[in-house]
This record gives C-alpha cells, sequence and structure tokens, in this order.
C-alpha cells in the first residue's frame, strides 16, 4: 500500500485537482501526503555567498501560503507540507528519497515538443530517478471509455503492475486490456512473395503464440473485472500501443518502468519516453523500491 505519498504543487489549476486527487488515493489507502513546492532562487543567489543571503523572510512566507492553500481545500487526509528553493525535479527526488515514499503523484503539464524542453523535463527527470511508483495525470478533453491498458512483456516487474491494475479496475468499474506487441516477420526479406499466404499463416501463428505466452504468465495472477486480451503486431511497441489507446479511448495506461539508469534511458525507457510525450491519458509507472 501507498503510505507515504509526495505530491509536487506548483498552485496551478492542475495542481488543485492533483491535490484532491491524491486525497482520495490517501483516504482508499491510510496513507500520509507530503506536499512540496519549489521556489526558484532569488537572481542573487546565484553569487558567491548566497547561502548566507538568502531571503529568508520568503522562506517564512512560502510554507504558511502553501499550508494555506491545502487548507482551503478542505482534504481529509493528514499531510505534511515541504517548501525548497532550486530545480524542482532535484528537489521531488530528494524528498521522494528522504522520506522513502511509496507513490510520486504529478502533473505532465505538456506533451508537446516545448513540454519536453521546458515543462516536461521535470516529469522526466522524476521518472527516470525515482525509485518508487508514479501517477503521471494528463488533462484531456476527450471522453475515454472505462478501460485500463495494461502492456504485458512478460517480465516480473509486469506482475505488480496486473494486481494494481485489477484493483484500480475493481473501484472504477473498468475493464482491462492486455497488450502484447509482436514483431511482424517480413517474408520478403527472405524472398518470399505475400501471395504465397505464408505471411498470413505466420501472423496467425505468432498471435497464437502470442495469447499462449498471455495464458500462461497471467494464469497465477487473480482477475476479477471483466478483461480482453491482444496481440499487436509493429516494431515500435510504443506506435501500436498509441494506435490501440486511440482506437479504443482508454483511460489509463499502466505499465513497468524497467529501468532509471542512462542504458534504460535510452533502451527500456524508450517506450515509456515516447508514451509519456504523446499520449493524452493519465499513466501509471510502477517501479520497484
Amino acid at each position: 500500500m501507498e503510505k507515504k505519498i509526495v505530491v509536487p504543487i506548483d498552485y496551478s489549476e492542475v495542481s488543485k485537482e492533483i491535490a484532491l486527487f491524491a486525497d482520495e488515493w490517501a483516504e482508499r489507502t491510510s496513507g500520509e501526503l507530503y506536499f512540496l513546492h519549489v521556489s526558484p532562487l532569488p537572481e542573487y543567489s546565484y553569487y558567491p555567498g548566497y547561502i548566507e543571503h538568502l531571503d529568508y523572510s520568503k522562506e517564512n512566507h512560502a510554507l504558511p501560503q502553501l499550508k494555506n492553500y491545502l487548507e482551503d481545500l478542505e482534504l481529509n487526509s493528514s499531510f505534511q507540507t515541504f517548501h525548497e528553493y532550486g530545480s524542482p525535479y532535484l528537489k521531488i527526488v530528494e524528498l521522494v528519497e528522504s522520506v522513502n515514499a511509496d507513490l510520486v503523484i504529478m502533473a505532465a503539464h505538456s506533451h508537446t515538443l516545448l513540454g519536453r524542453l521546458f515543462m516536461g523535463s521535470n516529469t522526466d527527470y522524476v521518472v527516470h530517478h525515482v525509485h518508487c511508483p508514479l501517477y503521471i495525470s494528463k488533462k484531456t478533453s476527450a471522453s475515454n471509455n472505462k478501460i485500463i491498458l495494461v502492456p504485458l512483456d512478460f517480465s516480473e516487474s509486469n506482475r505488480p503492475v496486473v494486481e494494481q491494475a485489477n484493483e484500480w479496475a475493481e473501484r472504477t468499474e473498468s475493464e482491462l486490456h492486455f497488450i502484447h506487441v509482436m514483431m511482424q516477420v517480413d517474408y520478403t526479406y527472405y524472398g518470399a512473395e505475400a501471395s504465397w499466404g505464408l505471411g498470413k499463416a505466420e501472423l496467425e501463428l505468432n498471435e497464437e503464440e502470442g495469447l499462449e505466452l498471455m495464458e500462461k504468465f497471467l494464469a497465477p495472477i487473480k482477475i476479477t473485472v471483466p478483461e480482453k486480451r491482444v496481440v499487436l503486431f509493429g516494431s515500435s511497441s510504443y506506435l501500436r500501443i498509441l494506435d490501440y489507446q486511440i482506437e479504443v479511448q482508454a483511460g489509463i495506461l499502466m505499465l513497468a518502468g524497467h529501468d532509471h539508469s542512462i542504458a534504460g534511458r535510452f533502451f527500456l525507457g524508450s517506450n515509456t519516453d515516447y508514451l509519456l510525450h504523446h499520449l493524452d491519458i493519465p499513466m501509471y509507472i510502477y517501479k520497484s523500491k
């Protein structure tokens, strides 16, 4: 259970929604919320001796402001407030580590190229450097269906994601769609003609194998909600997942974040990165502590 939940706040309208959502989550898990607001360093702080000359009057004002902001929301859960100066992504990771958080709930303000380079940089950094699950909220205008997408690669890190997705689906009366992406065989590379029908036969065989692998992987896990199992084909997993989400208008994607290292960012993390910046729905990213 998520007993310690870190929630970054920036006083935007999105932050208000995030705080209320986090309050509901904490109520359900009997957890405690750790709200964090990060202010930029004063301009003169970049000169030698800035630590000694930091404007403590602003510091003394910032924490009461955060408390008042949260009290106005009439939250039901227990919470603590923190204020820091500096880079938001660094301070978020520091707080997560210092309190040994079980979950981070934060907003991804933009998934455009501009957002990735600026506003999205905080989300990028946190996703790749914390050692606990994250819920990334996204504001969407679309009317999505009660469908939870769960991509499977049959690794052990997928199991807790499936269990969490099942609990989520129970609570929200949603349907689970388990999806696995397989690379399609291109017979033209071997000199075979598509008209021979071999491509179709192999495609059907691969789909059957994919469904068998899904059955084997999911069999030990108790699924208590309606579900659907889908095998997709393509050279890029993230593109097929994105296409499928658009097709069925799923409401949330829940997946395993395998690695937060440099190598993981460029390889294992590439699917997560792409989906984070192109999906227009919330994402739950599971990472083991």
